[in-house]
């Protein structure tokens, strides 16, 4: 495949990497669904493209068995299959004439797996088993309850009817098993409900019959950014010597989607025991790419018009859940609720009772079957007798054992402590797709990372660092009238997951809001940031998202996400939800060489001044007496005689290295030699970062990390987020978080080069820089 360049005068081919490939960072917003992907890094290079583009179009295959090749013996063939013979022997074939897909054409490029896998074992005739979730005790995890008193089947051997799924989904087919989920059980209860929801999660044409059978079952589930396939086998866990299965199952015994799913999603979190305990917003949130927040029901922070706002949920678009305290209360567990348990949120209504408007709440515990609200208002309760049968029908009241109820608004808030609600957005729901009538949220959302040294400032507790988090500036609109009302937002911050990651515990993460002028394009710096006042800030709480809702005048604001300590690492998301449309922009800074301050101008100038007579007569004594020019080597002789030691603690010499670099810097032809118009220069640069290291240093002759950019500013430098990210990879110590002296004269002597590059290299009519080979290369490794 050829990708075409369009231009006004005529259409040319390109080859390699496409000049926008930094797009792929960006989301996806299409008329379906917003996506991106989150670990693609953030500082991808045009060579990480072309990795990226490579594995997506030659996918990991299976072999017949199941099974993949190691990474070494991949790597192995790939290796040896870009090679080529020559007379020279094995020479890597060269890439440069590869043309790769554009960034909209390899958010396209995803290949399924169950497809592939689909395909081998029906070459193969026989059954998939998944090697990556094993039918053994490590896809079970540590549930010593069960460890040793289950074996595997599939489910023709469970039930000879076996079915994936008998009529439609409905909240009646999930019971939970002998798992602590819940939470999971609870949410997979709830979506049921929603067609457009259940096909995101579960592909069509899934079934134990005929050619399309190979046991290999397949889900989706949306995971940090985007949606992600899931692909198990359907060997589950039952009792030895039964067919009775352990975990999640369907009150019809025929039926299987809802434990095949609960063994996807555990295979997602890394065991079935991952499960155990949870929040229902996780899965909400995993269900179905919305954004949850959650509302504590205790008497003191629980808001008085609760049930108004609960009737508010249940018109918009989203879904709510609710939790039982863990406390001991015997008499709550007398009236059949549950402690530590997880219900869905089925409905809100008002009914007529004896000349009174009583407000209801209708829940679902997943546990099915018994396990109902027995008090005032239950199945079966003297309460229903009172109620006219419209009014039963409106609220669609029945009585049956399958473990939904109604409960009185009043006796909800006393004994639920939790309500979470899940709001869909852009990546719920396709563009058309509707929920009962209702339309998804308005979105927008940013992809981000917290890098040590750079940009993990931590929290407003560390003025001096906080403002070198990421910032970014969204701006909320009128309505469709066009009035000044307040809207309603939902801001969220979402880090990786960890604990399947990492196998550490979450971070404690947080941010602040600030409202600001239409006309603000940079970020808050140090100082701003300590006069103004933030307009929100969400707790800082070790969980997967922390949310904040509020309701806002339209304006123009900036979101500062962070990690509570500074220098912790983290990919994160940051979105928020409207009803409004709203406009982002991720703020960075340019890549510009303004000059030294006026103020460093100024001292630079007196000194220069006083020193220029001596300058010149060293370098006359020193230099070449037929070219009159310097090397490096002559460059440190002449640096030595200046006492530098005195403008900067702990820095003693100018090392061979460092000259060399001083040296190219300055070379107008790359000769590794100077005369003395180009020496001149280079001193009053140097004497120039040297005032300006002095000026920030902490008297240990070395600069804080979070410094770096401002040091770089006081040298006349400004650079965006990205090349930031590479001079302090490079150039900072990353163990003690600061850059010395020596370490960033290196980096200003490069950074200086790279400049001198951009302003005088050819460029096009639309500046855009041009390189031949052979200047590329004598550029690039002449630092």
């Amino acid at each position: 495949m050829r990708r075409k360049k369009q231009n006004s005068d005529a259409e040319t081919e390109t080859t390699g990497v496409p000049s926008n490939y930094m797009d792929i960072l960006k989301p996806t917003l299409t008329e379906k669904k917003v996506q991106f992907n989150l670990y693609i890094p953030w500082s991808i290079t045009p060579k990480g493209y072309a990795k990226l583009h490579e594995k997506l179009t030659s996918p990991c295959i299976p072999h017949s068995d199941g099974k993949a090749d190691s990474m070494a013996r991949r790597v192995y063939r790939q290796i040896f299959h870009d090679c080529t013979n020559s007379s020279n022997g094995f020479t890597p074939s060269s890439k440069s004439e590869t043309t790769y897909a554009s960034p909209t054409e390899m958010r396209n490029l995803k290949i399924s797996q169950y497809e592939i896998i689909s395909a081998k074992m029906v070459e193969a005739k026989r059954l998939y088993e998944d090697v990556d979730f094993p039918a053994n005790n490590n896809s079970i995890g540590d549930l010593q309850q069960v460890l040793g008193k289950l074996e595997w089947k599939r489910p023709k051997d469970i039930n000879p009817y076996a079915a994936f799924c008998t009529k439609s989904y409905s909240r009646f087919d999930v019971d939970q098993g002998a798992l602590g989920d819940c939470w999971f059980s609870a949410v997979m209860a709830t979506i049921t409900k929603y067609p457009a929801l259940m096909n995101n999660i579960i592909p069509s044409n899934q079934t134990f019959r005929g050619s399309l059978y190979t046991g290999a079952f397949v889900f989706n589930f949306w995971r940090f950014g985007e949606w992600v396939e899931v692909v198990v086998d359907d060997r589950l866990p039952v009792l030895k010597g039964t067919c009775n299965l352990v975990f999640m199952h369907s009150t019809d015994n025929n039926e299987f989607w809802s434990c095949l799913l609960e063994k996807a999603y555990a295979k997602l979190c890394g065991s079935y025991a991952h499960l155990t305990g949870g929040f229902q917003s996780e899965a909400m949130e995993d269900f179905t790419g919305g954004i949850c927040t959650t509302i504590i029901l205790n008497q003191k922070e629980r808001p008085l018009n609760l049930f108004k706002m609960m009737e508010h949920y249940t018109k918009t678009c989203c879904i709510l859940g609710a939790d039982v305290g863990g406390d001991k209360n015997k008499r709550r567990e007398k009236m059949g609720l549950i402690g530590s348990h997880a219900y869905s949120v089925t409905g809100v209504g008002k009914v007529n009772y004896l000349g009174k408007e009583v407000p209801l709440v209708r829940c679902r515990n997943p546990w099915g079957e018994k396990h109902e609200w027995k008090g005032s208002w239950s199945d079966n309760s003297p309460e229903w007798k009172n109620v006219k049968s419209k009014d039963k029908k409106a609220l669609q009241y029945k009585s049956k054992e399958d473990g939904e109820f109604w409960i009185s608004f009043d006796d909800f808030e006393k004994n639920f402590s939790l309500l979470e609600i899940c709001h869909f957005g852009y990546s719920s729901l396709d563009y058309r797709d509707e929920i009962d009538k209702k339309k998804r949220c308005e979105e927008i959302c940013f992809a981000g990372e917290w890098v040590a040294n750079v940009n993990a400032g931590g929290s407003f507790n560390y003025p001096e660092s906080f403002c070198t988090n990421p910032q970014y500036l969204f701006t909320i609109g009128t309505d469709h009238s066009g009035k000044v009302t307040k809207t309603h937002i939902i801001v969220g911050v979402m880090q990786e997951y960890r604990r399947l990651l990492y196998g550490g515990d979450y971070l404690a993460i947080g941010f602040s809001i600030y409202e600001v002028s239409e006309l603000q394009n940079t970020c808050l710096t140090a100082e701003e940031l300590l006069c103004r006042k933030p307009l929100l800030t969400s707790d800082y709480i070790p969980r997967r998202e922390v949310t904040l809702d509020a309701d806002l005048f339209p304006g123009t604001f900036i979101i500062i996400p962070s990690t509570y300590n500074p220098n912790q690492e983290a990919r994160f998301i940051c979105r928020v939800f409207s009803t409004v449309k709203m406009k982002q922009l991720e703020l960075d800074e340019e890549n510009l060489y303004e000059g030294f301050p006026k103020s460093t101008a100024e001292a630079l100038q007196n000194i220069m001044l006083k020193e220029l007579t001596s300058l010149e007569l060293n370098f006359k004594q020193l230099c070449n007496p037929i070219t009159e020019t310097i090397n490096s080597r002559i460059l440190g002789t002449i640096l030595d005689q200046y006492n530098f030691r005195d403008y900067i603690n702990g820095f003693t010499e100018f090392p061979s290295n460092l000259c060399s670099s001083l040296i190219s810097s300055a070379s107008t032809n790359l000769t590794g030699h100077i005369d003395l118009e180009e020496f001149l220069y280079l001193m009053t640069d140097l004497m120039g970062w040297m005032y300006a290291f002095n000026k920030h240093d902490d008297r240990k002759g070395c600069v804080s990390s979070f410094k770096f950019r401002d040091l770089l500013k006081s040298a006349g430098y400004s650079v965006s987020n990205r090349v930031l990210y590479t001079l302090v990879h490079r150039y900072v110590d990353h163990k003690l978080g600061h850059v010395s002296c020596e370490s960033y004269l290196h980096c200003m002597a490069h950074l200086k080069h790279a400049f001198d590059v951009m302003s005088y290299h050819p460029k096009n009519d639309k500046g855009i820089l041009k390189f031949n080979r052979e200047d590329y290369l004598r550029l690039s490794l002449s630092t």
